[in-house]
């Protein structure tokens, strides 16, 4: 069974450093508040990068921009009740299930920034109105046999690596990058 999500109830913070911590900083108090439902399937949830990068094209170009994964099947989400019946490692057993029967697609896309929009700064979210550019498709066509072995090698860089695509000003790219190095790091030597 899945256990209960982070909450916000302050009697169960009360006089606690996260609460003062939480009183004092917005941006954590809107994350901690904002629902956060289980999805039906990873391969039916969006994911959004919460990191501007500045996009430059071959003309030399650039904009700053936001990626975000799209899937190709929608978005489902569970209710409370389903969520009771889940163990806490239903979404990679099914996706696994799904990769198997089937192809799973998802757009990958980038949310452009206008001009103003803030960009070294992953607390602050831009208008849903803002610009939106499909860069292309990804496809899982097969599960990935020794998954636990994998896991204990990949290690999540933040910072783009790529020619044309560069990293914002944010100060929580660098952070972000050295915790999932030591992160990588410590896995691969369990």
């Amino acid at each position: 069974m899945l256990g209960a999500q982070a909450t916000s109830d302050p009697a169960n913070l009360a006089g606690s450093p996260l609460e003062a911590f939480i009183g004092s900083h917005p941006a954590a108090l809107r994350f901690v508040q904002t629902p956060k439902p289980f999805p039906v399937s990873f391969a039916q949830e969006s994911f959004f990068g919460v990191n501007a990068f500045k996009f430059t094209n071959a003309s030399g170009t650039g904009r700053f921009g936001r990626y975000r994964i799209i899937p190709d099947a929608g978005t489902a989400y569970l209710d409370d009740s389903e969520v009771q019946s889940k163990d806490g490692n239903y979404l990679f057993a099914e996706i696994a299930e799904r990769v198997a029967a089937q192809p799973v697609r998802f757009t990958l896309a980038v949310q452009l920034a206008d001009e103003g929009d803030v960009v070294d700064d992953a607390t602050i979210h831009w208008p849903p109105d803002r610009q939106i550019r499909e860069l292309g498709t990804v496809e899982l066509t097969t599960p990935v046999t020794d998954d636990a072995a994998q896991q204990k090698h990949v290690i999540f860089d933040p910072i783009p690596r790529l020619a044309g695509i560069e990293p914002s000003d944010d100060p929580l790219l660098e952070l972000r990058a050295a915790v999932y190095l030591i992160s990588g790091r410590k896995r691969r030597e369990a």
